[in-house]
């Protein structure tokens, strides 16, 4: 069940989506802004886009002016937040250890990694993939980077949280869920904001999946 009064923003992401990472960049000032805290959660995207039938990568999905305007808006909404930002040359990113090391963490310990990691892929043009520099994100955000070694562990905790976020009705990453109510994409964020300060649309079907 799904606390309507929690002060809560849980943010879907995967480090594949750089429409995620811009997302993270800005998830925790709007939380700050309405007295929230932010939970993390991870999630394979490509799995939940094979489930709902939507291309493994959308970006080579588009006609050449939609994915031109693609790219553009990612670099717009880079610049109007004041962060760094580089499409990387490893499209698309395997992030299936990334995201299970992030999963080994209690959520209150992930901020930090998700940070590095997103830095990593969509700043420094790094490879998630590449273990070294998963080595190099854990010591970045002070976690033992041992942990990779038990990446393994988190197999069935990925597989159960990417089952949650196609049970809830994500359509891909971000997404932010504020009570029963989802909103899809970094450029949601005002909507966010609104829903933590109490904000809802009558009768509107964008509901959490399964929340009672």
């Amino acid at each position: 069940m799904i606390d309507l009064n929690s002060k809560t923003v849980e943010c879907w992401f995967d480090y594949s989506s750089p429409f995620a990472y811009l997302g993270t960049t800005q998830i925790e000032r709007v939380a700050r802004e309405h007295g929230a805290r932010v939970a993390w959660r991870p999630f394979l995207l490509g799995a939940l886009f094979k489930q709902i039938g939507t291309p493994l990568v959308p970006l080579d999905s588009f006609g050449e002016a939609k994915r031109r305007h693609a790219q553009l808006d990612l670099e717009r909404w880079a610049d109007h937040w004041g962060v760094p930002f580089r499409f990387t040359t490893h499209f698309p990113l395997r992030t299936v250890d990334a995201l299970r090391v992030t999963l080994l963490l209690d959520d209150e310990a992930r901020a930090p990694l998700v940070h590095a990691v997103m830095r990593a892929c969509w700043v420094l043009d790094r490879d998630p993939a590449d273990p070294e520099v998963l080595r190099a994100c854990l010591r970045e955000a002070s976690i033992d980077p041992a942990l990779l070694d038990r990446a393994g562990d988190a197999k069935q905790a990925l597989f159960d949280a990417t089952s949650r976020a196609i049970e809830i009705g994500a359509p891909g990453a971000p997404c932010f869920v504020v009570g029963d109510q989802l909103f899809w994409g970094q450029d949601r964020l005002e909507f966010v904001g609104k829903a933590l300060a109490g904000w809802r649309v009558p009768g509107a079907g964008s509901r959490v999946s399964g929340s009672t």
